[in-house]
């Protein structure tokens, strides 16, 4: 069968295994699974974002949305909304496959046997990584894609030192930066990383003007985020305790070190030839440094999560120095990783944070509420998010307190809690995040089977 054959079959394979996955649920998965619905529909409704983010996906969803909502207007906007992300989220990282096939077919020089060629793209496909990130996580995979591609042009540039592909590096960084906030960081240290192997002290000008360039990036999109980034010591180090209780950390972190653990052996004894020295030499240090466990568990799981693709295309480059039978070791592995990946997954599938009857119960919440553009609740994180998309209400976080400020702006200030019909979806022996707690002077205004809402008195 031709390569791209086999490409297209391991795509569509990839989306309709994702989809399937997505489509156990009527609502979006994950803690954050209303996030997307809810800046869509504000795209929809009034041409611009809920809340300052990297725009690009919300539009490419929003576009799609508008343009069947008007060739299918018998159907509710909503859950055009709800299937638009879940097939789009379902198609984002099997896209992957195209940066990967010019990797494959382009740059590397050696003809990987079929069998480890196409382990290693099944490990893209089918790995914890690549599972988690479902729909509720499709900026992610957007975002990836165009890192992928970014691998590509520097492994272009680092042969070539080619301006066309200092440029495509360029255009793509950008892409990144308009996707997803996250992976434009790991772009970021990988390039940064890239030039010190390359160019060593020369190294030091073009860093400074890429961090500043990428700082002014997301300043422009969100500056809030521009500064916590800069804000490493308090934002970024912690002690991620709570891999201990997740499977799929904990098999990432032995698959990473066992990554780490080849390359290592490989560059002190086996690589020579200078261009591959230097990309490995990237891929490891890459691999070292967002998988240190000295990052908060949210940053670490995030930040590690995303370098499945490093360990996939690290593997492709040392191909050639590998003793045979470690090449002979290495599909067995990732296949097996894989199949216990989708056998968790079957058995544990990502769930979204409430259960579908108490989110068809939140909506009775409408009945309490006059006017929702001046109503300001208090909800979980998580919850907040399905609050908003069926209720059209201002959200606050649970960990904010009622100022003055906040009386005079809104005419009413609810306090949500959820009884019963809660997914508990974050690993460890409690949750981070916590409910809203309720003043002394306020009032039970609503009770259910699954929600009770307290108005606040002033």
């Amino acid at each position: 069968m031709d390569n791209r054959l086999v490409y297209v079959f391991l795509g569509l394979l990839a989306f309709f295994v994702r989809l399937f996955f997505e489509f156990q649920s009527s609502i979006i998965t994950g803690i954050n699974g209303g996030y997307i619905p809810i800046q869509v529909m504000k795209i929809y409704e009034h041409g611009h974002l809920a809340i300052s983010d990297m725009p690009m996906v919300f539009y490419l969803n929003a576009v799609i949305v508008k343009f069947i909502a008007y060739l299918f207007p018998q159907y509710s906007v909503e859950i055009i909304v709800l299937y638009v992300i879940k097939i789009t989220g379902s198609l984002s990282l099997p896209l992957i496959l195209v940066p990967l096939y010019k990797i494959n077919h382009k740059f590397i020089k050696v003809k990987l046997p079929k069998a480890y060629e196409y382990s290693v793209l099944v490990f893209c496909l089918f790995s914890f990584s690549s599972l988690y990130l479902g729909a509720e996580m499709m900026k992610n995979t957007f975002g990836l894609v165009g890192f992928v591609f970014l691998i590509y042009f520097i492994f272009q540039f680092i042969y070539q030192k080619s301006l066309r592909y200092a440029l495509l590096m360029g255009i793509f960084l950008v892409f990144i930066g308009l996707t997803h906030f996250g992976v434009f960081s790991i772009s970021i240290i990988l390039i940064i990383i890239s030039l010190f192997c390359i160019y060593k002290k020369r190294a030091i000008i073009p860093t400074l003007s890429i961090m500043i360039m990428g700082f002014f990036i997301v300043w422009m999109i969100d500056s809030s985020r521009a500064f916590n980034a800069i804000n490493i010591f308090e934002k970024w180090f912690g002690l991620p305790w709570r891999i201990a209780y997740y499977f799929p950390g904990i098999v990432h972190c032995l698959l990473n070190l066992c990554i780490v653990i080849l390359l290592i052996f490989l560059l002190k004894t086996k690589v020579t030839e200078k261009g591959h020295r230097q990309i490995l030499t990237i891929l490891l240090l890459f691999m070292v440094l967002l998988a240190l466990p000295i990052l908060r568990f949210e940053l670490w799981r995030r930040f590690s999560f995303m370098l499945f693709l490093a360990q996939a295309i690290a593997l492709i480059v040392a191909y050639p120095y590998l003793q045979s039978y470690i090449k002979k070791k290495v599909p067995i592995a990732l296949i097996l990783v894989c199949a216990i990946s989708l056998i968790y997954n079957i058995v544990l599938p990502k769930k979204a944070v409430i259960s579908e009857a108490a989110y068809k119960d939140l909506a009775n919440i409408s009945r309490i509420i006059e006017n929702p553009n001046n109503t300001l609740i208090f909800a979980k994180h998580g919850l907040d998010w399905w609050m908003i998309w069926q209720l059209d209400v201002k959200m606050a976080q649970s960990h904010l307190e009622i100022d003055e400020a906040t009386i005079d702006k809104y005419d009413e200030i609810l306090i949500l809690h959820q009884k019963k019909g809660r997914n508990r979806l974050y690993p460890g022996p409690y949750s981070p995040f916590v409910k809203p707690s309720v003043p002394i002077d306020s009032n039970q205004v609503y009770s259910s089977e699954y929600f009770e809402v307290f108005k606040f008195s002033n």
